[in-house]
């Protein structure tokens, strides 16, 4: 609920002011967007960062980015919209999942170029990562999270690092 009343009380811009101002102390939003590259090497639009948090229990779900188009409907709708760097186009969460994230809290981090989005899932399955629990079911639940593999490493004569799975 806090988070409607954030959003209701909000009121965007997304143009760059011509004066210079202390972002890490200003109350306007003025959300960050900067050069990026789609995964084939391409040219994105201007994107910002954005991790994704599970607001019942604090768990990161993901980082992923938004254009300006996907904040502003993110912001409209309070459903997560995101920038696919894969699509090139911007997609709800949950779009062809069922599982959507509904909007809770957005913050900004102090230099405005990073969001954290507090949501909740909602949906069938309370999955989150587009991958599956087990990859050769295709009836197999999506992944509560994208971060399901930890690092770990050998130290020998030559240190080598490889995933786990958690």
């Amino acid at each position: 609920m806090r988070g409607l009343l954030f959003l209701q009380k909000l009121k965007c811009s997304f143009k760059n002011e011509k004066k210079m101002i202390n972002l890490a102390e200003t109350k306007k939003f003025l959300p960050q967007f900067r050069p990026a590259l789609n995964h084939d090497g391409t040219r994105a639009p201007n994107l910002i960062t954005v991790v994704l948090q599970d607001n019942p229990n604090g768990a990161v779900l993901y980082a992923a980015a938004m254009d300006k188009p996907a904040l502003a409907l993110t912001l409209k709708t309070m459903r997560v919209h995101l920038y696919s760097r894969t699509a090139k186009s911007v997609r709800r969460k949950g779009e062809t999942s069922g599982d959507e994230l509904a909007v809770i809290d957005v913050l900004v981090n102090c230099n405005q170029d990073c969001l954290l989005i507090k949501v909740r899932k909602q949906g069938k399955n309370g999955g989150c990562c587009h991958t599956q629990v087990q990859p050769e079911n295709p009836q197999s639940p999506h992944r509560p999270t994208c971060f399901y593999r930890i690092v770990s490493r050998i130290v020998g004569k030559k240190t080598e690092y490889f995933l786990s799975f958690l």
